[in-house]
């Protein structure tokens, strides 16, 4: 199960309605953003929280091992407001033991009080609101990290694995410079940099953007949450993050950003035309991709690409494998059904945030006899006579009949008639 979902929320106690009294609706988009993120968002069995308000450990992840956590707005004078979780130690155990194997060092001290850790508080404020309870927690603190060290740490979250489902939180806000009236003074030169570089990253889903500004720009843009991009950034390499909302109404940045892991296959296929568009190498291997068995299999399979209002964009695939194993061939796929489908002009990157992709991974076909063997919603047809060939594959909307199915596989084969057909059914494993 591991990751269900990874999420990025800033964390001014202003957006508390208790504490806020009203003030809270200057940040109104961030409202909207919390309110889309939060809807629907399932719980997870844990949730890792990366708060940049824990303790400090040179070097390090901070861990903060407490049995329980405890906290309240006490500090922004509304102490009835209140959070309370459990903790795990044999999740923390697990998950300790995972990232040093991987080279992340992880310091760990017990305490239990959130009451003056707001990165904690406000995020949870939201998710408790949505979901009644919480789930259990582990809080942790990136910020002994390096930027670069964090995504590596994200990097070796992707590979964990547990039956439970987990979650990540991130949170963070961005610059505290860019106002004259924000708190920690004004930096026009370089706070709006930092606030653009932030929002590029997430929607290319790259730290190449953030990793381009100077030493001097992350300093003086006065952040405390770009650790927690950074090892989001790590987790969710390869996937589509969805930003909803970006502003700054206090001088302070703050963005609201979710992503809900897709599948490898998808994963890899999204990559690799993410990848062709910006002129970058393409994947080897199924690099950066969480490790799966199905890389060493010898199958063939489809990449489509549709439009998030559902019109195709492209639609390539392979009957029998032509590549050496089935990574290899979803990247020969995707990229044809990118940039070489005939009907459709070659996609560019701009169209990238709009392009919604499945993979279907094929069976070996078999010969039928007739159509009463076939069945639109299991099985894909395969059509021929001669050399023309049309395939079509199973469960698409509007295709409700093995006669149907058979009918339109004939017209993409270019046959007028069906006449001495030979029919080959299929299935796949489709991965969205």
């Amino acid at each position: 199960m591991s990751w269900i979902w990874s999420a990025l929320m800033p964390h001014p106690p202003i957006l508390v309605p208790e504490v806020g009294r009203g003030r809270q609706n200057e940040a109104a988009k961030t409202l909207r953003g919390l309110q889309r993120l939060t809807s629907g968002l399932p719980k997870p069995d844990v949730l890792v929280v990366l708060s940049p308000h824990q303790p400090y450990a040179m070097g390090a992840l901070f861990m903060n091992e407490a049995k329980s956590y405890r906290g309240s707005f006490a500090m922004f004078g509304v102490p009835a407001v209140s959070i309370e979780a459990a903790s795990s130690d044999d999740d923390m155990r697990i998950l300790r033991e995972h990232l040093s194997k991987a080279g992340i060092e992880v310091r760990a001290e017990h305490v239990s009080n959130l009451t003056e850790d707001q990165g904690s508080l406000v995020p949870l404020y939201f998710l408790k609101r949505a979901w009644g309870d919480l789930p259990t927690l582990i809080i942790a603190s990136p910020i002994g990290l390096s930027p670069d060290k964090s995504f590596a740490m994200g990097q070796a979250l992707a590979n964990f694995q547990s039956e439970k489902s987990w979650a990540l939180l991130a949170s963070g806000d961005l610059s505290h410079r860019m106002t004259p009236d924000a708190p920690a003074g004004y930096e026009p030169d370089y706070a709006p940099e930092f606030e653009a570089a932030i929002e590029e990253a997430l929607k290319e889903n790259s730290p190449a953007p953030i990793r381009k500004l100077s030493a001097r720009t992350l300093e003086r843009a006065g952040e405390c949450g770009l650790r927690s991009v950074m090892a989001m950034l790590g987790l969710v390499s390869g996937q589509e993050i969805e930003v909803f909302s970006h502003e700054w109404p206090f001088g302070v940045g703050y963005c609201v950003a979710l992503c809900v892991p897709c599948s490898a296959p998808v994963r890899l296929a999204r990559q690799t035309v993410t990848r062709l568009l910006n002129s970058s190498p393409l994947p080897e291997n199924g690099d950066e991709v969480v490790s799966s068995p199905l890389w060493s299999e010898h199958k063939a399979c489809f990449v489509s690409i549709k439009t998030k209002a559902g019109s195709l964009r492209g639609c390539i695939g392979t009957l029998s494998p032509l590549q050496e194993s089935l990574d290899k061939e979803i990247i020969a796929n995707a990229v044809s059904a990118s940039i070489r489908d005939p009907r459709f002009p070659p996609m560019t990157s701009a169209e990238l945030n709009d392009a919604v992709f499945s993979v279907d991974v094929l069976s070996e076909p078999e010969d039928i006899e007739s159509v009463a063997q076939l069945d639109p919603k299991i099985y894909g047809v395969i059509v021929s006579k001669g050399y023309r060939r049309g395939v079509l594959l199973p469960d698409l909307e509007g295709v409700d009949t093995a006669e149907q199915q058979v009918e339109i596989a004939a017209r993409k084969a270019g046959l007028h008639s069906l006449d001495g057909i030979k029919l080959e059914r299929f299935t796949v494993k489709r991965y969205k």
